[in-house]
């Protein structure tokens, strides 16, 4: 079994999450944000042997156990980036030629890396059909819970892919992270296997979303310590 520990507090106390240079990233600053992050594990003491590992099985299980009760029939929308251009191609060939989900790829960055989304109008059956692509091979992948349009997430990443091509920087966790603003739960899982939680403030009970993130984790067999106060 993996160890975890769950930190949270406002978005922008995360310097490696927050920049403070874009307008749109400052605007969610305050949301309330849950880290969920592996610890590293040591292998007869040695730094060089420091490494984070992700069991394609256990976070599977983690997202499926934390949005089925969350999204409660409520629209989901799936993103999955792959650096190696594997699972996110895999997964539009899958779903090419059917009408059951809409979906949308798009490249991103110089590199022209995969992006595949998937609108799941019902999360706990349609999750069955991108499952077998979590986690991505080499990259990252997301969800929001949102009532949004899924042409709202299509154009908003159309933009961003092509922003990207201008930058010489990835931006790709300040442009997951800005959509937060039109989802009441945004996870971001990056491809260490630690993943972000952004609440919306239009989520009364925050503490109800700690809970069900720590309750997906122990059923997943992560071992979770929290660190409560980090921020004060």
């Amino acid at each position: 079994m993996r160890e975890y520990t769950v930190a949270s507090g406002p978005l922008r106390t995360y310097d490696a999450l927050f920049d403070p240079r874009f307008e749109k990233m400052r605007v969610v600053g305050d949301y309330h944000t849950i880290l969920l992050t592996e610890k590293p594990v040591t292998t007869r003491l040695h730094i060089n042997a420091l490494r984070r590992t992700v069991d394609p099985g256990r976070q599977t299980v983690f997202v499926s156990s934390l949005f089925s009760p969350l999204a409660q029939g409520a629209r989901t929308v799936f993103g999955i980036r792959d650096i190696t251009g594997q699972k996110a191609a895999a997964l539009a060939k899958k779903l090419w030629n059917q009408d059951a989900l809409n979906w949308h790829r798009l490249n991103y960055g110089n590199s022209e890396d995969d992006i595949t989304l998937v609108e799941l109008k019902n999360f706990a059956g349609d999750f069955q059909q991108i499952a077998e692509f979590i986690p991505p091979a080499e990259g990252s992948c997301f969800f929001y819970l949102t009532a949004a349009a899924f042409e709202v997430f299509r154009l908003y990443w159309e933009r961003a892919c092509q922003g990207s091509l201008k930058s010489k920087e990835d931006r790709f966790t300040r442009d997951v992270l800005t959509l937060a603003t039109d989802a009441k739960i945004t996870l971001w899982g990056d491809k260490d296997g630690s993943y972000t939680v952004v609440v919306n403030p239009k989520v009364p009970d925050v503490d109800k979303v700690q809970d069900a993130l720590v309750a997906a984790g122990e059923k997943a067999g992560m071992i979770i310590t929290t660190a409560p106060g980090l921020f004060g």
